[in-house]
């Protein structure tokens, strides 16, 4: 059956009337991986940690302490000890980082402050931020180690020059799946739709991203090629079935059955719906007068084609114990 067009304000109006609360469902969050959040605990544990050390070490260190005086990036000391130094280093750098961001991000939350800067420049400011903060880092790392840095600014501009002039492309792709992976703009397992190519992402490299379809076929992307990218995963979807009913069918019937069955209810009988099936009406009367009728599902993007064969099964057997034909179009006379 084709999808005909589907306007969401339809369904919104169907779930109105038979009292259902309306969702922000076009969007939803990814839940966070229990990794990450313990990722992020540990986190936060070792920068508690380091600041109380570092402002009320002095109480149980001797304040001249090599140990305490590594920690403190502002003591002045000539010979810290360079692992300390390093953690010390790294743990302050990320600490302003996630500070400054942590406030941005309570920015973008502010709806007086988004209409007039717009959200799009208070993210880009956020993630300028975050890459501002590890070129920082690796600078102050390398100054750490000995590396000197003003000549190795030189030489990087140098270099910089050098590769440009060769490797243009290859230095796109690279720049592209670095802020691609920062960003987690998709993830492997994603549900995405490229131009007309829709597939799951089964990997995510430094130089391209591969995407494979329900038929098997890998479509390889360069990750500078990928101007437009719609992500279905974090996003409610549609199972929609427009189903054509016989002309001579009188269409009051063909409704005062579907409003009897309570389709509703198929979610009980199958979870991967999350709300419907619901009859949004009649679509269309095509010239041979097939009367068309459509039905919508929420369900996820992983599930949505088949909740689609489930619906026109559970139609079809429905208008056939109410002797309700289904259309066909007539054959063409010659």
């Amino acid at each position: 059956m084709s999808e005909r067009g589907f306007d969401r304000s339809d369904l919104q109006r169907v779930m109105r009337s038979k009292g259902i609360e309306i969702e922000a469902e076009e969007k939803k969050e990814k839940p966070k991986s229990p990794g990450r959040q313990v990722r992020n605990i540990l986190l936060t544990v070792v920068a508690c940690v380091y600041f109380v050390v570092l402002f009320f070490g002095k109480y149980f260190i001797p304040a001249d302490s090599d140990i305490l005086l590594s920690l403190d990036v502002f003591s002045g000391a000539e010979h810290p000890i360079r692992l300390i130094r390093i953690v010390s280093l790294a743990i302050l750098t990320l600490s302003v980082s996630a500070i400054l961001r942590f406030f941005i991000g309570r920015m973008a939350d502010n709806s007086s402050i988004t209409k007039r800067t717009g959200r799009a420049m208070i993210e880009l400011f956020a993630n300028f931020v975050k890459y501002t903060a590890f070129i920082v880092l690796i600078f102050l790392v390398l100054s750490a180690l000995g590396v000197n840095t003003t000549e190795l600014l030189a030489g990087l501009g140098i270099l910089s020059l050098i590769l440009g002039l060769g490797v243009t492309s290859l230095i796109e792709d690279v720049v592209a799946g670095i802020f691609i992976i920062a960003e987690r703009l998709y993830d492997v397992g994603d549900i995405v739709v490229v131009d007309d190519f829709r597939g799951t992402i089964v990997s995510i490299g430094i130089r391209s991203t591969q995407i494979e379809d329900d038929g098997g076929d890998i479509l390889v992307l360069r990750n500078s090629n990928i101007e437009s990218l719609i992500n279905m995963t974090n996003r409610a979807s549609y199972a929609i079935c427009d189903i054509p009913v016989a002309r001579a069918e009188p269409f009051e019937h063909v409704e005062e059955v579907i409003q009897n069955a309570h389709l509703e209810k198929l979610s009980e009988q199958y979870p991967e719906i999350e709300k419907g099936p619901y009859y949004l009406g009649l679509s269309e009367i095509t010239e041979s007068g097939l009367q068309i009728i459509t039905f919508v599902a929420v369900c996820e993007e992983n599930s949505k084609y088949w909740i689609q064969r489930t619906i026109n099964r559970e139609v079809k057997l429905l208008f056939e114990r109410n002797n309700i034909k289904l259309g066909e179009e007539p054959e063409d006379e010659g």
